[in-house]
C-alpha cells in the first residue's frame, strides 16, 4: 500500500513538474524575442538619436483567441529619426528567425486591433505617441513541450 502511494505522488509530481516547466520554456521563448530587440542598438542619423524606453514579452493566444500560442516580444523607442529610416533600420536586422516589425504609437491601435492586450500595445504613452515606436517581433520558438502549456487550451 505504501509503495502504491510513494507512485501516485511521484505521477503527480512527474505531472505537476512538466506543466511547470511547460510554462517556463515558453515564457523564456517570449523573454529571449524581447531579450534580442533589447540587444539592437536603436538607430541613430547625425543628430537625431533614439533610445528604448520600455519592453514587454508574453506568451498566450494573443491575436486571435482561436489560433495558436503566440511569442511576443517588443519594445518601445523614442526617436527622432523618421519613421521610414527605423522601418529600414530594423528590416537589415531582421534574421530568419526574427522577423522585425515597426509601427507607429500612434498606428499601434489600428495595427493590432482593439482585442490585442493593451500593455502590449505600450498604452500607458498613448497620450503622447508623437516620436514613440513600437518595435516587435511574434515567434514561434523551438518548443520541446508543445502540449503542456494550459494556454494553448484556453
Amino acid at each position: 500500500m505504501k509503495f502504491v502511494k510513494v507512485f501516485v505522488g511521484i505521477i503527480i509530481l512527474a505531472i505537476v513538474g512538466a506543466l511547470v516547466a511547460g510554462l517556463l520554456v515558453d515564457n523564456f521563448t517570449s523573454s529571449d524575442i524581447e531579450g534580442k530587440l533589447k540587444a539592437i542598438e536603436p538607430p541613430a542619423s547625425g543628430t537625431k538619436t533614439s533610445s528604448i524606453v520600455d519592453s514587454v514579452s508574453r506568451t498566450g493566444k494573443l491575436s486571435d483567441p482561436n489560433g495558436p500560442l503566440e511569442f511576443y516580444g517588443a519594445v518601445l523607442i523614442e526617436s527622432s529619426v523618421d519613421y521610414g529610416s527605423i522601418v529600414g533600420y530594423y528590416k537589415d536586422k531582421s534574421t530568419a528567425d526574427l522577423d522585425i516589425k515597426v509601427v507607429s504609437q500612434k498606428q499601434a491601435a489600428d495595427t493590432f486591433g482593439s482585442d490585442f492586450p493593451k500593455e502590449l500595445r505600450f498604452s500607458h504613452h498613448d497620450s503622447s505617441p508623437d516620436g514613440f515606436y513600437i518595435v516587435y517581433a511574434f515567434g514561434e520558438g523551438n518548443d520541446p513541450f508543445p502540449l503542456l502549456d494550459f494556454r494553448a487550451y484556453i
